[in-house]
């Protein structure tokens, strides 16, 4: 976030008076008065410096930490430059040391491909023969199965999408729309599967970068975007795939948060790439007229749950207006807006900048609070965002009666952990609690959670009430 803040943001006090849209308006004004173009940071100096470093990790046997560091060069050269074809012949070499050799010849060709000249290729193709005699068997891609997911439940609820028929959305005055059980379900029983609206990766320095951006495949030999040398691919298949469907128009924006990041894929989502986008902003205006009754009964209709714009946008019903501690998320709204305008063809000729500065202000709101963040490697060193609409209306509780399973393409399913009688409520631990993410993790998200009424939660953990970083966030969160 500093990054992101020291480059483009501006002083933007909160004024008691405004509203949220007259801050977006302000912001928007301002904005059109600063450049929005976003200089190449790309260095051949770097990139040199990387193949040193990584060169010196190889005469120490860190093969790993070189294959880091080629990865950080590949990032920092234009592609199909002759540096950028020994950088992938320099790590297929170190892939090769580590035995994935799989991901070893597909970097070699990789510099052949590009070579510029026939001694260099000459080179590359005795690397590629080096990497041919050490390998035991012609590789083969490893993939790890993650088994069947069982079928729900009862089949599915015919008014809630992918929740069970053993399942019923209620509404209460004390804790407004949650779910119960309306049939015995037994432990181990499947109540929800739902596949994941949108994923985001979460940004790591690159010396742990070990997936592909797109298909989220656990590897080595990552392909960088050749636009903005950001994004990381496992082949020019996901590389092409992302591009069309969301990453052109994120390309320009490598030096972004991990929540921008996350509402443009969002955004390029819910509108299928602004083919959408006037549906998405007439939406946000009836969200705007809604009163609270109404607002109740909206969430129950089947037409707005499930894998839709409505279901999405939905999420941000809760969302207090013209709170001040919505000032960072105006901020981002606007800039976004302005950047979508100026360095894409997002917006089709769409010139009302402001309500899609509204619309991307509910979306911002959406993922700190809904977002759910889950682990992709055992080390716990990289991981991705999900935003799964009708999990988001289950309640919290860190002693859930639920447990879950992450499948292929971000599907999960949730699981009974216990017996469950009709009439019991189904909770969800939507917050991991280890010791070390609990100051920066778990406490802030609790402030948002218990705000909306979703945590139902009163054990010792929850309670905190003997945690001062609880008592810290909470009387920041006040003040800003």
């Amino acid at each position: 976030m500093n990054s992101f803040e020291e480059r483009f943001a501006y002083s933007l006090h909160f004024d008691e008076a405004k509203s949220d849209e007259d801050r977006l308006k302000k912001c928007i004004d301002q904005l059109f008065e600063k450049s929005l173009i976003i200089d190449d940071t790309r260095s051949t100096n770097n990139a040199l410096l990387f193949l040193s470093l990584a060169s010196r990790a190889k005469s120490r046997g860190d093969y790993d930490e070189a294959v880091n560091f080629y990865t950080k060069g590949l990032q920092e050269v234009f592609p199909y430059c002759e540096l950028s074809a020994i950088l992938y012949s320099n790590r297929a070499k170190a892939l090769g040391c580590l035995q994935m050799y799989e991901e070893s010849l597909i970097d070699i060709d990789r510099a052949i491909e590009i070579s510029p000249n026939t001694e260099l290729t000459k080179h590359f193709k005795d690397t590629k023969k080096w990497i041919e005699d050490h390998a035991p068997v012609r590789p083969q891609i490893k993939t790890i199965s993650t088994g069947n997911i069982l079928s729900l439940l009862h089949n599915e609820n015919k008014d809630i999408p992918g929740m069970s028929y053993a399942v019923r959305l209620v509404h209460s005055t004390k804790y407004g729309v949650n779910f119960e059980a309306t049939k015995p379900i037994g432990s181990g029983d499947v109540i929800l599967i739902e596949k994941s609206q949108v994923t985001s990766i979460i940004q790591t320095d690159v010396d742990v970068a070990r997936m592909c951006y797109y298909c989220l495949r656990d590897y080595r030999a990552l392909l960088p975007c050749e636009r903005c040398n950001s994004a990381l691919y496992c082949s020019k298949e996901c590389r092409a795939k992302a591009y069309e469907e969301y990453h052109r128009f994120q390309c320009n924006s490598k030096n972004f948060p991990d929540d921008v990041q996350f509402v443009i894929i969002l955004l390029m989502k819910i509108t299928e790439n602004g083919e959408k986008l006037a549906e998405a902003i007439k939406y946000c205006e009836k969200l705007d007229t809604m009163n609270a009754d109404s607002m109740q009964e909206f969430c129950t209709i089947r037409d707005n749950l499930g894998d839709n714009l409505k279901s999405v946008l939905n999420l941000s019903i809760s969302m207090k207006k013209n709170d001040k501690r919505n000032a960072k998320n105006i901020l981002k709204s606007a800039y976004i807006a302005s950047f979508l305008r100026s360095q894409t063809n997002y917006m089709r000729g769409y010139n009302d900048i402001l309500s899609i500065a509204k619309l991307l202000f509910r979306l911002f709101y959406i993922f700190h609070a809904y977002a759910f963040m889950r682990h992709t490697s055992l080390d716990c060193r990289s991981g991705v965002y999900d935003l799964y609409p009708v999990l988001s209306l289950v309640h919290h509780s860190c002693c859930a009666n639920t447990v879950y399973s992450i499948y292929k393409n971000g599907v999960i399913a949730v699981r009974a952990a216990k017996d469950m009688k009709p009439g019991e409520q189904i909770t969800f631990n939507f917050l991991r609690t280890n010791f070390v993410n609990l100051a920066i993790e778990f406490v802030p998200r609790q402030v948002i959670l218990k705000e909306h009424k979703r945590i139902l939660c009163d054990c010792s953990t929850c309670e905190l009430s003997r945690c001062p970083e609880r008592d810290r966030i909470l009387r920041t969160s006040d003040r800003n």
